[in-house]
Parts: C-alpha cells; sequence; structure tokens
C-alpha cells in the first residue's frame, strides 16, 4: 500500500482516497476519478493506483484497451518505410547561371536621367528651364 495516500473502503468498488488534506472519489467499477484523470487518460491515475494496490489487484486490467501490448504490435505491423525518387527533371541546355534570378520586389528599377534640350543640363526639361541656351 502506498505510504502517501489513506483508502478506506466505502463499498466493494468506491473508495475514497485521502491525499494530504484533499480527497478524492474513486470508483474501480466505472473507472472514475473525481480528479478527472482517470477518465480523460484512460490510464490509472494515481489515486486509482494506491485503491487498486490497495486492493491486490494490477493497474493493466483498468487501462484501456488501447494501450494493451497487442494494440499497440498491431500499430506497428505495417511497414511505413516509403522510397522517395527525385524528381523527373532535365537540365536545360547551356551553361548554368551564376547569378540567381531575382524575385519582382528585389528588383531595382532604374530610372532614365531627364536631359534640357534647350541648355544640355540633367534634372529638369525645356518646359521649366530657366537657363540661357547655349
Amino acid at each position: 500500500m502506498d505510504t502517501k495516500h489513506r483508502i478506506p473502503t466505502s463499498t466493494e468498488f468506491l473508495h475514497t482516497v485521502t491525499d494530504g488534506m484533499k480527497r478524492f472519489s474513486v470508483c474501480l467499477r466505472s473507472k472514475i476519478c473525481s480528479c478527472g484523470r482517470f477518465q480523460l487518460d484512460e490510464i490509472p491515475c494515481g489515486h486509482a493506483l494506491a485503491t487498486i494496490m490497495y486492493r491486490h489487484q494490477h493497474g493493466e486490467d483498468y487501462c484501456s484497451a488501447y494501450y494493451s501490448n497487442k494494440n499497440f504490435k498491431d500499430t506497428y505491423a505495417i511497414p511505413v518505410e516509403q522510397i522517395v525518387l527525385p524528381p523527373n527533371s532535365k537540365r536545360s541546355p547551356g551553361r548554368p547561371s551564376l547569378k540567381r534570378m531575382k524575385p519582382f520586389y528585389e528588383v531595382k528599377f532604374k530610372r532614365a536621367k531627364m536631359t534640357c534640350s534647350k541648355c544640355g543640363i540633367e534634372g529638369h526639361n525645356k518646359k521649366i528651364c530657366s537657363n540661357l541656351p547655349k
């Protein structure tokens, strides 16, 4: 018996487990504990295990069938390995490019420099030219 838990028997299947200052109700027939872990995990919680050990039974009998050795072996009976082949593609002819292809957002467009046709100075056009012609 676990020294941490005290287990007075209420009925044949219903037990009250005292864990420090807290009390938990465990029903082994319906596999329920008031802490909620026994129902959620479908594996006996610490309170249920203390009750099972108190009754000199096996914990495996109170686990879900999902956790049995038979189901574990059946899960891994089918091999899951698959051979992955490379894609069917041909190299393009010619010498490979040394520069990478830049996406649209990385390309910087160069604007043509504006040159005045009257004075020949860059930065403005003839409509706004204030310089004297050459």
